[in-house]
Parts: structure tokens; C-alpha cells; sequence
């Protein structure tokens, strides 16, 4: 037994030892530049020797200063490449990412011929990580060729190769990319999702399935650095989406629906997608007339845990719900609810795009971002209505674009708070030259970006429009068929039917859940459970 356990122990620790080696590949690799050999410039001009020793030391301003020199300097032109190198990894643990990407750049354009290619590819992907910019590494590798790339982070390079070839419509060599990259490896999961993404765009659906059914299946703590949680929402969302689409073309449009729906009840309210399943619930169970399920997700919906978000369509799906229910007064309600908010909100929208047709991106930014902050701390006169404004800053693409100028502004106030010796440098006023210029650039494309959201939102906003209007109408229409049938029988028939929706409903639950009646309060535990239980007023003359 005693060798048993020793065997196990021995075991444990050597699996925990090659799981050490495999998280720390990229470190120690990087680990060699940690120093440089001081026997390597014994003899060389102060000027360098000094440098070399700044950056010894952990004095990486100076260091930078120096390497600047040095590689500016024609009369080291051998020293060059080193240099430039010493100069991005000075900069990069200074916290200057952006301004290290910079040169990094420079050194991985000029091809892998380089002596410090694989050097400064490993340290952009560094930058990469922290920046959460991908532009710059895309660029370089949509230009390298792929045998040339380092063997030995072949996974995490594939992934990105597919990524480029996915966001530049090459599908094919994306699915390629994507399979290649090994199970065991933390970019795994990504690049299933990615896969299954592309398989559904392809209208590959079974393959598609597989994809997001293998993400079900991984353990939520074997790949470090993935959020497994999240990514199997978004695989679950993918999935319910899937059989939402399948559905439409079925024999069995109930039993498809039915499984759409229990993919979106699987997504937890932890999870980011949580408010886009709850909304497809409401359409999938529109559609296969789980009434109650629609209007108790609608009341979630309606919660306060969601007043600040901007979702118009789901007035329509409410409108329909009651009105299949023939429930008109209930439908006039939320007519009533939608025409009192909306228009309003499409004149603004309309009147801003107008006000702003001349103004550069950069002005459009400021001006949204500022409105924003004011509409947050409770200005209500602000020229957009802040649900649509809280729409686009909280849009997945503006959070990244927003995360990068944030960096960009970190590292030149950093700038500005360093040593005098180091801010009044060539070297901080070339880094300031260059932020300057990406952030304006940056903060430019994003204000474009915004107002091409506002432009949308506004024409969905006018569809909406138009679409309650039509069940407005259509209202107007079983109003008068209504006064004509009581013309003809009489006020019993109307009698009738106010005592059929005063009738009482007995809730019907499953046996392992309790049922307690809704009395206007809402807790955050019970979101995503609520069931309507409305009764239906149709009967055969309706």
C-alpha cells in the first residue's frame, strides 16, 4: 500500500511538474532578456555600458533613453537590431505597451529573417494580452509566412491565423486553422467556438452542433486563462439560436421550439448573454404559444434589474402575445405604454443625427460620451435618450475600441508623470507624438463607429414604429367588429366576457418547484422564472 502511495505522490508530482513547464514555456523564453550579458559590451563606450546597466537594474527609463541613442546612432549601425530590441522591452516594462508595440512592429515587418523575429513576435503577443488590441498582431501575421512562425507556440498562432482568415471572410483556411489547434491547449475552446460559428455561416448546422455540444462537455477548470463558464453561454445561446432557425423549416416546429427554448433557460444570468436569451425566449415561446412563458419572461423583462436597457421590440412581442390571447384591452395598454415613450424618442434620435451631420468623429465622441455622463448622474435633457446612448456604449465592439483609448490615455499620463530627466527626452517626445496621433486616430473611428449605431437603432426604431401602428390599426379594426356584435346581441355578450377575465386561474406548476403569486415586487432570484398565467378570452366568433 506504502508503494501505492508512493507511486501516486510520485505521479502527482509529475504531472504537476509538466503542467509548470507548459504554463511557463512563453516565460522562460522571454526569461533570457531579463539581462543582458555585461560581458558583451566590456570595452564598448561609456554611453552604452551605462545603458546596459540601467537596464540591469530595473532603471528602465534610462535604459530606454539609452537603447534610443544607440540605435539612432549611425556609427553603431551593428548594434542596431539589439538595440531597437532593448528599447521595445525597456518601454514594455515601463508599462508603454502601446509604445512598444510600436517598434515591435517595425522589427516584425521587416520579416523573420530577423535575428529577434520570434523575440519581439512573442513580446507583441505580450502587448496583445494587455492592451486587448489584436490589429496590430494581425497585421504582422497576415504578412509572415506560416513556416516561418515559431513550432513551438504553433497553437496559439494557429488560433490567431484563424481568427484573420474568419473576420476576412476566408472560411475555408479559417476551419482549417482552427482544427489544427490542439485539445489540450488553452486556445482550444475559442477555436471550437470560432469553428462552430463559422460551420452555422456555412449553414453546416450538424458539424455546427457538434462544435458548441463539445464546448457543453469541457470541464470548466482545465483550460487556464479561458472563461469555460461564459464561453458554454455563448454556446448555449448558439445552440438555442440554431434550433430557433432549424424550426421554421420543420415538420415539428413545436418539439424544435421546445429545445431552442431549454437552450435558452441553460443560460445562467451570470453570464453576459443572459439578457439576449431571455429575449429570444420571448419569441420562441410567442411562437409555439407558451403564452405564460412569454409574459412571465416579459415580466422579468420589465424588472427595474433591466430599466436601463433599450429594447423596444419587446412591446411588439407583448402587443402580439395579448392580442392572440384577445386580450385587447391589455394590447391597448402597451400601445398606449410604446406611443407615450418612442416617437419621442425617434425625434430626438433624428433630430441629433441632423445636428450632428457635420462634425468629425472625434467631436461625436466627446459629445455622446459627455451627454452619457450627464444622463448617468440624472440629466434628463440630454440630446439622446440615454437607454439608446447606454445601448452603444455597452455594445461588446465599443467596450474593446473604449478599453484601448483608456490604455492609450494610462500611458501618456504615465508619460507625463515620470522623471524630468525621462519627460523631456527625445524619447518620451517621440512616445507622446505617436499616442497622440493613435488616440486621436482612435477616438476618431469610434465616434464614427457610435454615430453608425445611432443611425441604426434609429431605422429599427421607425420599422417598430410602423409595426405598432399596424397592430394599432389592427385594434381599431376588432374595436368596431366588437360594437357591432353587441349592436346585434346586446351587452350580455360584453358582460360575458368581463366575467370570463375575472374568472380566476389556478397555476399550474411541476412538482419540484413552488409557486408564489407575483405581488409587484421583484426579487433577483426569481428572474427568469416567472409565468404568466393569462387566460385566453378568444372563443369561436373571435
Amino acid at each position: 500500500m506504502k508503494a501505492k502511495i508512493v507511486l501516486l505522490i510520485l505521479f502527482i508530482s509529475m504531472f504537476l511538474s509538466s503542467c509548470a513547464q507548459q504554463l511557463t514555456v512563453r516565460e522562460r523564453e522571454m526569461k533570457k532578456y531579463d539581462e543582458v550579458d555585461v560581458s558583451m559590451v566590456e570595452g564598448m563606450p561609456r554611453a552604452i555600458t551605462e545603458t546596459v546597466k540601467a537596464y540591469n537594474s530595473g532603471d528602465y527609463s534610462k535604459a530606454s533613453i539609452g537603447f534610443y541613442a544607440v540605435m539612432k546612432n549611425k556609427e553603431w549601425d551593428r548594434l542596431h537590431d539589439t538595440a531597437r530590441y532593448y528599447y521595445a522591452e525597456s518601454l514594455f516594462r515601463m508599462g508603454l505597451f502601446q509604445a512598444a508595440e510600436y517598434q515591435l512592429a517595425e522589427i516584425l515587418f521587416e520579416g523573420p529573417e530577423g535575428h529577434y523575429f520570434v523575440s519581439a513576435l512573442l513580446k507583441l503577443l505580450a502587448v496583445t494580452y494587455e492592451t486587448h488590441d489584436e490589429r496590430v498582431l494581425f497585421a504582422v501575421l497576415s504578412t509572415v509566412d506560416y513556416n516561418a512562425l515559431p513550432k513551438k507556440f504553433a497553437n496559439e498562432l494557429k488560433y490567431y491565423l484563424g481568427k484573420i482568415n474568419f473576420y476576412q471572410g476566408n472560411d475555408e483556411v479559417a476551419i482549417q486553422q482552427f482544427s489544427q489547434v490542439k485539445d489540450y491547449s488553452s486556445f482550444y475552446p475559442q477555436a471550437i467556438y470560432f469553428l462552430g460559428v463559422i460551420q452555422v455561416r456555412s449553414q453546416m448546422y450538424a458539424e455546427a452542433m457538434k462544435s458548441f455540444m463539445a464546448i457543453q462537455k469541457m470541464p470548466d477548470d482545465k483550460y487556464i486563462g479561458t472563461d469555460i463558464k461564459k464561453l458554454k453561454g455563448m454556446a448555449e445561446l448558439a445552440l438555442g439560436e440554431l434550433y430557433y432557425a432549424a424550426a421554421w423549416k420543420s415538420q415539428n416546429k413545436l418539439a424544435m421550439f421546445n429545445v431552442a427554448l431549454n437552450y435558452f433557460n441553460r443560460v445562467g444570468r451570470d453570464n453576459d448573454q443572459w439578457f439576449e436569451a431571455l429575449f429570444a425566449r420571448t419569441w420562441a415561446s410567442l411562437l409555439i404559444s407558451r403564452f405564460d412563458s412569454t409574459l412571465g419572461t416579459v415580466i422579468t423583462l420589465r424588472s427595474p434589474f433591466f430599466k436601463d436597457i433599450y429594447y423596444p421590440e419587446i412591446n411588439i412581442v407583448e402587443a402580439v402575445t395579448h392580442y392572440n390571447l384577445c386580450r385587447y384591452e391589455d394590447v391597448n395598454g402597451v400601445i398606449g405604454d410604446f406611443f407615450a415613450v418612442y416617437p419621442g424618442y425617434a425625434t430626438k434620435m433624428a433630430s441629433f443625427l441632423e445636428n450632428v451631420s457635420t462634425q468629425t468623429g472625434l467631436e461625436i465622441y466627446k459629445d455622446i460620451l459627455t451627454m452619457y455622463t450627464k444622463g448617468m448622474n440624472g440629466d434628463t435633457n440630454t440630446s439622446l435618450p440615454l437607454p439608446v446612448m447606454r445601448k452603444v456604449v455597452m455594445d461588446p465592439l465599443f467596450k474593446r475600441r473604449f478599453a484601448h483609448i483608456k490604455e492609450i490615455e494610462r500611458e501618456l499620463e504615465l508619460v507625463e508623470g515620470s522623471s524630468m530627466t525621462f519627460k523631456k527626452s527625445v524619447v518620451a517626445k517621440d512616445i507622446m507624438r505617436k499616442l497622440m496621433y493613435q488616440l486621436t486616430t482612435l477616438r476618431d473611428e469610434t465616434g464614427r463607429w457610435m454615430i453608425a449605431q445611432i443611425k441604426s437603432h434609429t431605422q429599427e426604431l421607425r420599422q417598430l414604429l410602423a409595426d405598432m401602428k399596424a397592430i394599432q390599426f389592427e385594434m381599431t379594426d376588432k374595436r368596431t367588429k366588437k360594437l357591432e356584435k353587441i349592436e346585434r346581441f346586446g351587452e350580455k355578450v360584453a358582460a360575458a366576457k368581463l366575467k370570463k377575465a375575472k374568472k380566476a386561474v389556478n397555476p399550474s406548476v411541476p412538482q419540484t418547484a413552488y409557486y408564489w403569486p407575483f405581488d409587484g415586487e421583484y426579487w433577483e432570484d426569481e428572474l427568469g422564472y416567472y409565468f404568466y398565467n393569462v387566460e385566453n378570452l378568444c372563443d369561436e366568433n373571435n
